[in-house]
């Protein structure tokens, strides 16, 4: 028995053995797996590492082109097309207005005449399997087709751009360019094209600078455009302050002059209210601003936003307002649109210079007063002119002027009027340039009128006021029938009156004056803009603004960015 136990227990002992054997060699399989997946994990998190390190570099030649793409635009080697002949070439509309600007009717552009495949997108390309598509009339400043330019300054007639670090860390760049959108602003009197473009740059990392295939790659797309600021965007807009106090006659709206006169040119309507829902050309946008402060009171509604520009509110004068007696006070009034804090400061642009001296003495001298109904300018001989005028050297119609001084209408040499105050019912009629690119320069040191006396324009007039701007009464300065556009004041004094039941239009900037309005009713109201140091606004006096004058007289900033992405691959 004993020696069966013994039998018995040597064999318990080698099936365990056997077992202890089979799970150290398990052991050791699952340690072989884990070092693999360690040795595999780390290889490839170290491909992903090189690929995304080859990845970023291949960006950053993307992003190469972009720029140097955005500096080529800016530069010299580029030329935006002309609106006169962006008129022939692309799809565009003309506005109607009397600057006769351009929109582009599609997004992208379409080249409609002189490009290589006409009504076919706008586009500038340096890889991929498309052709540039630009007017072949277009060279740059050296005599070079835009097409041309590009493809050399961008994309090296097809071999890309090299961009390199050291010899063993280098791209190359080609860029593409396709023109999203064409229009016309007005910037300091003339028609100037403001482009959108977007741009695709595709980035290839070769790693050596002698080497040109790819090791990785990436695209990238950005919008740019340069930035237009109105000159005259709002309907009131106070340096200082503007206060609005009053009923329903106190109000602001707009209307679109390019698609008719305000109200179809009914001044019952025009006068004592902002009338919406009656015409289609009529509607909100007549928006106020100011640097400090804007002040409703006693129900006046704006149709539009309330905009105060005190972004930096160190730039506002004490004289005007500070702490929490500058922003919008609105409570007492309607607002349809938004109240916009933090706007930029604008700062008021310098008062119009008059001569200092003549044969008599300082302005106005012996410059002749129109108290009766006139029409001018006039030659020597006293013949007055019959229709707009170009003024300038060679102008025959030289009076009225100073003794001493030459005078021909033109921005240098003003005609000079001493006063224009119509009485009775007298008329004093201007005449003008033919558009608001090329308008005749008047200076005057007063125009003081009311009664049923009257202004009349005819073409396009800038009027220089030294010292009194007054019109009240029922007299009527450029008539609802004609755009604000073609009658500018700058007024150099410090305070200035508009009432009563006179029908005005006008774009006035006095950035030294207290600009009162007031006294409306039947034929009482104001067409156009006015920007002053403060401005007052009470007595059923309605303002209604022009939004055609949003590109008069504007800025157009250099191009931005206005957008960037990374393509996918």
């Amino acid at each position: 028995m004993r020696e069966l136990h013994g039998q018995a227990r040597r064999c318990g002992a080698l099936q365990e053995s056997g077992i202890a054997l089979i799970l150290v060699l398990l052991v050791m399989l699952v340690l072989m797996l884990l070092s693999t997946a360690l040795v595999f994990t780390a290889r490839s998190e170290t491909i992903a590492s090189t690929n995304y390190a080859l990845d970023t570099q291949a960006d950053y030649v993307a992003k190469a082109g972009i720029e140097n793409a955005l500096n080529w635009f800016r530069s010299a080697h580029y030329t935006t097309v002309s609106e006169t002949q962006a008129a022939t070439d692309y799809q565009v509309t003309g506005d109607g207005s009397a600057y006769n600007l351009y929109t582009s009717n599609s997004n992208p552009v379409l080249c409609i005449a002189n490009c290589s495949t006409n009504n076919s997108r706008v586009q500038l390309i340096g890889y991929g399997s498309a052709s540039s598509n630009f007017p072949s009339g277009v060279t740059n400043g050296s005599g070079t087709p835009i097409a041309a330019a590009f493809a050399s300054d961008l994309n090296n007639s097809g071999n890309g751009v090299r961009v390199t670090g050291d010899s063993t860390h280098s791209g190359l760049f080609y860029v593409n360019a396709y023109l999203l959108n064409y229009q016309t602003v007005l910037v300091s009197g003339t028609a100037t094209p403001q482009e959108t473009w977007l741009i695709t740059s595709k980035g290839v990392w070769t790693g050596k600078s002698s080497q040109t295939g790819a090791i990785a790659t990436a695209e990238e797309q950005a919008i740019f455009q340069p930035i237009y600021t109105s000159g005259s965007g709002e309907a009131l807009y106070g340096y200082c302050s503007v206060t609005m106090e009053g009923s329903a006659g106190v109000c602001t709206d707009a209307y679109n002059s390019s698609l008719g006169d305000y109200a179809g040119g009914n001044i019952s309507v025009a006068a004592g209210v902002c009338d919406q829902t009656t015409y289609t050309n009529v509607g909100t946008g007549g928006n106020v601003g100011a640097n400090g402060f804007v002040d409703l009171s006693k129900n006046p509604t704006v149709n539009g936003n309330v905009v105060i520009g005190n972004a930096t509110p160190s730039s506002i004068p004490s004289t005007c307002c500070s702490g929490s007696s500058c922003g919008a006070q609105t409570s007492g009034g309607n607002v349809t649109g938004s109240i916009i804090t933090g706007a930029p400061f604008v700062t008021a642009p310098g008062v119009p210079t008059f001569p200092g001296s003549g044969q008599t003495g300082p302005f106005p001298g012996t410059a002749p007063s129109e108290n009766s109904s006139q029409t001018i300018p006039q030659t020597a001989g006293g013949v007055a002119a019959t229709a707009d005028i170009t003024p300038g050297t060679g102008n025959t119609y030289t009076q009225p002027c100073i003794a001493g001084q030459t005078c021909n209408g033109s921005k240098a040499n003003p005609y000079m009027i001493n006063s224009i105050s119509p009485n009775g019912s007298n008329t004093v009629t201007l005449y003008g340039g033919s558009s608001e690119s090329n308008p005749v320069y008047y200076d005057i040191d007063s125009i003081n009128f009311s009664g049923q006396a009257a202004i009349a324009i005819n073409g396009f007039v800038v009027l220089n006021v030294k010292d009194t701007l007054s019109i009240t009464g029922q007299g009527i300065a450029n008539g609802i029938n004609n755009s604000p556009e073609q009658c500018q004041i700058f007024f150099a004094g410090n305070s200035a009156n508009l009432g009563g039941n006179g029908e005005i239009s006008a774009v006035i900037t006095a950035p030294l004056a207290s600009f009162s309005l007031g006294g409306g009713g039947s034929k009482g109201s104001f067409l156009g803009a006015i920007s002053a140091l403060s401005i007052d606004d009470q007595g059923g006096y309605p303002v209604h603004y022009d939004i055609q004058l949003s590109k008069m007289n504007g800025s157009l900033s250099q191009s931005l960015v206005s957008s960037y992405t990374r393509i996918k691959q």
